[in-house]
């Protein structure tokens, strides 16, 4: 009896070890906790959360991080970047905005502005944002496409045709997709 005790608890641990069962799991990152005092905790939070596809709580986190140092560029580019994914692409353009407005020279921020005003049908702003990056990042395969399929989509034809030739230099194969489209919009 004890022999028989003693091999269905082996069993089972070692099941249990098989199986992943009994191997502890990292504590998932709860927002309400107030362990996360300093901005950069916050920050930190919410980049994790954000890796994890949870946008709402990463918002969340990078809002707290960035009431505590409104001054952190960074911060305003991953509030603005995780409101967009997240749907909110007005507070998102607000953010991002607010991020380019404290440090001018970040790409990404101008990256993912043009994207969002993109996806929002702001086109005027998608243009500004694009033509910024690629003085910062020139040669930006998919900011001169981008660029193109904005000047397309506000009717402009011509700059849309010269995005084509400057992306074609970069990216041929971007650029014919882009070519594509200043052909389809031309038959419209």
């Amino acid at each position: 009896m004890k022999y028989r005790a003693v091999t269905c608890i082996a069993l089972l641990l070692f099941t249990g070890l098989a199986t992943g069962a009994l191997m502890p799991t990292p504590p998932t990152i709860q927002i309400e906790q107030e362990e996360y005092l300093e901005a950069d905790d916050w920050f930190q939070a919410g980049v994790e959360l954000n890796s994890e596809g949870n946008y709402r709580e990463a918002t969340e986190a990078f809002s707290r991080s960035v009431a505590l140092a409104p001054s952190n560029a960074l911060a305003w580019l991953n509030l603005g970047t995780t409101q967009a994914l997240s749907g909110d692409y007005t507070r998102g353009i607000d953010s991002l905005k607010k991020s380019v407005q404290l440090d001018p020279s970040l790409a990404l921020a101008y990256s993912n502005l043009g994207e969002v005003c993109f996806r929002a049908d702001r086109y005027d702003e998608a243009v500004e944002a694009y033509t910024i990056l690629l003085k910062l990042w020139p040669g930006n395969a998919n900011a001169l496409y981008k660029l193109g399929l904005s000047h397309l989509l506000l009717d402009e034809t011509e700059k849309a045709q010269g995005d084509y030739l400057s992306l074609k230099i970069v990216d041929p194969e971007l650029a014919e997709k882009l070519r594509h489209a200043i052909i389809q919009g031309a038959g419209n």
